[in-house]
């Protein structure tokens, strides 16, 4: 059943959903790790990765999808990064075997450098991320220059038309449908290779039964 909202709910549920923080941030946390998790285990399977391959993702949430991620490969290694301290406490507790193990690590960022060397990455993904980023051509550039020659980065993101009629949406989200982000990627150096248009129906934040049109753009390095 639906729930209904004041403004000042959807407002507050839009800017938890940026960066998710204190009590509410842990419900938020809860339902986008649900909401997101059939998109993150797409996009896990498009990547095809391969063994001993090292991976980075940006904005993991609670990251209840990373066991599925590991067994896709033989000695895989994962680095998440988040603007969210609580979404980096939460996934450092949801995944503590594979952090003890050191198979994962969480950090923090600022939305636009990654502590990261150059060249480092095999492969980059993000789930649901892209409408938050503050300068989308900036960040696009240093996933660029973390990635190996023919590194590969996977956005997906649900459609403008979807995303635009949920009660939520606001200002702080950018909204994209493919013919955008072919735009945006123009603008760097990478290359796209492929997008899968998928369409699903699943639970919206507010509990409305909703039909999500989303896409997984592959992106590759080029120099």
């Amino acid at each position: 059943m639906e729930k209904e909202f004041s403004e000042d709910e959807l407002q507050e549920l839009a800017k938890q959903l940026n960066c998710p923080s204190g009590i509410q941030g842990l419900a938020v946390a809860d339902n986008m790790d649900q909401s997101n998790r059939s998109m993150s285990l797409e996009t896990i399977r498009t990547m095809e990765v391969k063994d001993n391959q090292w991976l980075l993702e940006l904005g993991h949430g609670k990251a209840g999808h990373l066991v599925d991620l590991l067994k896709q490969a033989k000695g895989l290694r994962y680095w998440g990064i988040e603007i969210s301290e609580l979404m980096q406490q939460e996934a450092i507790k949801e995944n503590s075997i594979l952090v003890e193990e050191r198979l994962a690590n969480f950090s923090l960022y600022d939305g636009l450098q990654l502590p990261f060397t150059a060249e480092m990455f095999d492969a980059i993904f993000t789930v649901n991320t892209l409408y938050f980023w503050e300068n989308p051509v900036a960040l696009l550039n240093e996933m660029h220059r973390v990635l190996k020659e023919k590194g590969r980065l996977y956005i997906t993101f649900a459609h403008q038309d979807f995303m635009q009629e949920l009660p939520f949406v606001n200002e702080r989200f950018r909204l994209y449908d493919t013919t955008k982000l072919q735009a945006l990627i123009s603008q760097t150096a990478f290359q796209i290779t492929n997008i899968s248009n998928k369409t699903e129906q699943v639970k919206s934040k507010t509990g409305a039964e909703v039909i999500r049109n989303y896409s997984i753009a592959c992106l590759e390095k080029c120099l």
